[in-house]
């Protein structure tokens, strides 16, 4: 097992390894998703320093997807407009494994953490989605809604999918996923139950 401040200089140098990577590519809009990249892996690392938290080895990695797949790979989302109702989904369930993580130190009964959980992950993909609004109304980055490149002739993007409806679905795909969170949660916490009454 690594010592916590060993895999915290690992955690900082896979993201500068990946950003010299990155850089190295010069993709288009780079350096507003590199440092969007770095800066999520910098405050994720300071919560945890600071606070105390405890976090694993696991829960880094898990972070790390959801950083690369949300920020680094943010392009995908005008080439598969599907790769965001997915990263909609999935990102919930794996933020409720780290949130409960933190919720669990909690003195109370196993349902009132879930409940607390699912409650903090919705509160966070509601001010998400206040962002995405307030972002588009003044830098106007096309952040609500769903668009599709278009490579024929003078490059630009199509909407294919209504701002709100857009929102709407995105909050509705983040809650499915919170839920069966709950769901995989509750089937694991009474099969423990289970297996440790049969051992008495």
């Amino acid at each position: 097992m690594l010592k916590l401040h060993t895999r915290h200089v690992i955690y900082i140098l896979v993201g500068v390894l990946i950003l010299a990577i990155l850089y190295a590519l010069k993709n288009t809009g780079y350096f507003v998703r590199a440092s969007g990249f770095i800066l999520s892996l910098l405050l994720f690392f300071l919560f945890d320093y600071f606070f105390r938290m405890g976090f694993k080895s696991h829960h880094y990695v898990i972070f790390i997807f959801i950083s690369t797949a949300g920020i680094l790979l943010s392009p995908f989302y005008y080439i598969f407009p599907v790769y965001d109702k997915v990263l909609h989904l999935t990102s919930p369930f794996l933020l409720c494994i780290l949130v409960f993580f933190m919720v669990n130190k909690l003195n109370t009964k196993f349902s009132i953490k879930l409940f607390i959980t699912v409650m903090i992950i919705t509160s966070f993909l509601a001010l998400f989605e206040i962002g995405e609004y307030g972002l588009d109304r003044l830098f106007d980055w096309k952040l609500q809604g769903v668009y599709l490149r278009d490579y024929s002739g003078v490059e630009k993007l199509n909407i294919i999918m209504d701002k709100n409806d857009d929102t709407m679905i995105d909050l509705i795909l983040g809650t499915i996923g919170s839920l069966f969170f709950v769901i995989t949660k509750t089937g694991i916490f009474h099969y423990k139950k289970y297996i440790l009454k049969e051992k008495i």
